[in-house]
């Protein structure tokens, strides 16, 4: 896995450029590559050819168009060669069915917050995933 890459998949441009600036003011290494939707991102990791390429994180918004944080979050632990990746469900919901969902994936789910410090304190718990 690269180290230093986080995939982002969220229909809002604006969450992702705050998380990235988050992210990056905790800790300047990372690179990161974007997706609108669950389908984009999909087809973004399996496009990449070898294992080592894929992502440290992918961070994964639940409400979007197209394919939801939901279906893709089930795909991608179907997927015998993408299911190693970690993944951190980021949503404003803190709907408990959309935590269990996630628990069953062994995934966490992490409210987005609504300001600035908190935002980075997300980001800093984020970043643990890479290491």
């Amino acid at each position: 896995m690269d180290a230093n890459l986080i995939l982002l998949v969220d229909d809002d441009p604006d969450d992702r450029m705050l998380l990235k600036e988050a992210i990056l003011e905790v800790d300047g290494r990372f690179l990161f590559e974007e997706a609108p939707d669950g389908r984009h991102g999909l087809n973004y990791l399996r496009s990449i050819p070898s294992p080592d390429q894929y992502p440290c994180l992918v961070v994964l918004d639940i409400n979007m168009p197209i394919l939801d944080g939901r279906e893709m979050l089930a795909i991608l632990k179907s997927d015998p060669k993408l299911k190693f990746i970690p993944v951190v469900v980021f949503s404003t919901s803190s709907n408990p069915s959309d935590i269990r969902y996630c628990k069953q994936f062994n995934v966490d789910l992490v409210t987005k917050p609504f300001d600035i410090a908190m935002l980075e304190k997300a980001a800093g718990k984020l970043v643990t995933y890479c290491n």
